[in-house]
């Protein structure tokens, strides 16, 4: 097997989710020489100590690799934060010794075994991803295609789960070329370095089933999801905690509650739990249409 390493880019802000997003992979790990990093992002040492003792709470090693926003970055500040953009850089930072690397947003959630994906084929690409949500409306995904100069027919992955071929990623300089992409066409980008990283590896990425990034909207069509994805501004960290996520938020809770970043978690009320449960089936009834062409779409993935 390579020397493969799960990857999380956090600023101070979502470092307590950041480190539960590791830990949950830990857990589902029976391979003990993965390696867990954290690009660390302007983070200050008592914040890179906070990492170190929560790892050390949690019996795992997680290695802080320092970040700073470099200079052609910073022009493009203002619209796109340091953490929209880390993930466009951190091919300076991940260690050459790793040949594969798996990709995490800070709000996502391992709830499955995971080894199969460092062992997966990737049958010569250099990237695997699941579709995004937008797949199921072929419309939306052809006019976002088109905006930011992808080709005509293809598919449009969500960049919250990213499987790499690290070492053909290194050899073809596929970051460098994102990069590139990014400072000519952002302007054109609503998803941030996602459609940066679409057009870099357009027709070129191996399709993942839909489990291994369960994105919230996905969940009543993927059976037994193996990663969690809570896309959208309601976290199960928050006092909003979406219906379909309650149960997360127990997770989140216990694992941060002996760290300094207990109140990261906000548990909702009764009465927001209630109003939570009343929003979730107003949205099943009211979105019908929408659920059905998205459970058309990604049951057949």
């Amino acid at each position: 097997m390579p020397h493969s390493a799960v990857i999380v880019c956090s600023d101070v802000n979502m470092l307590p989710a950041a480190c539960c997003t590791l830990l949950s992979v830990k857990r589902n790990l029976a391979n003990a020489g993965i390696e867990f990093l954290l690009l660390g992002i302007d983070l200050k040492q008592k914040e890179v100590a906070e990492v170190d003792n929560f790892g050390r709470l949690h019996g795992m090693a997680i290695r802080v690799l320092p970040y700073k926003t470099p200079d052609t970055g910073l022009q493009a500040r203002g619209r796109w934060s340091a953490a929209t953009l880390a993930r466009l850089y951190m091919d300076r930072d991940i260690p050459d010794h790793i040949e594969r690397l798996l990709y995490l947003d800070a709000d996502v959630l391992a709830v499955a075994p995971v080894d199969q994906l460092f062992a997966l084929d990737l049958q010569g690409k250099a990237l695997a991803a699941v579709d995004d949500y937008v797949m199921a409306f072929p419309d939306k995904a052809g006019a976002r295609q088109r905006k930011i100069g992808m080709g005509e027919g293809g598919r449009y992955f969500n960049a919250g789960v990213l499987l790499f071929d690290w070492s053909a990623c290194r050899a073809k300089g596929l970051f460098a070329r994102t990069r590139d992409i990014f400072e000519e066409r952002s302007h054109l980008f609503e998803n941030n370095d996602q459609d940066a990283l679409n057009v870099t590896f357009d027709r070129d990425w191996l399709v993942l089933d839909p489990r291994w990034n369960t994105q919230t909207g996905l969940l009543p069509f993927v059976d037994r999801p193996a990663i969690f994805h809570f896309t959208g501004r309601k976290k199960p960290w928050q006092a909003t905690v979406p219906w379909v996520h309650r149960r997360m938020s127990k997770r989140y809770a216990e694992d941060l509650r002996n760290t300094p970043w207990a109140s990261f978690c906000r548990q909702p009320s009764m009465a927001g739990r209630v109003t939570g449960f009343l929003s979730h089936v107003g949205k099943q009834i009211g979105g019908l249409t929408r659920l059905a062409r998205m459970r058309a779409y990604f049951s057949n993935s």
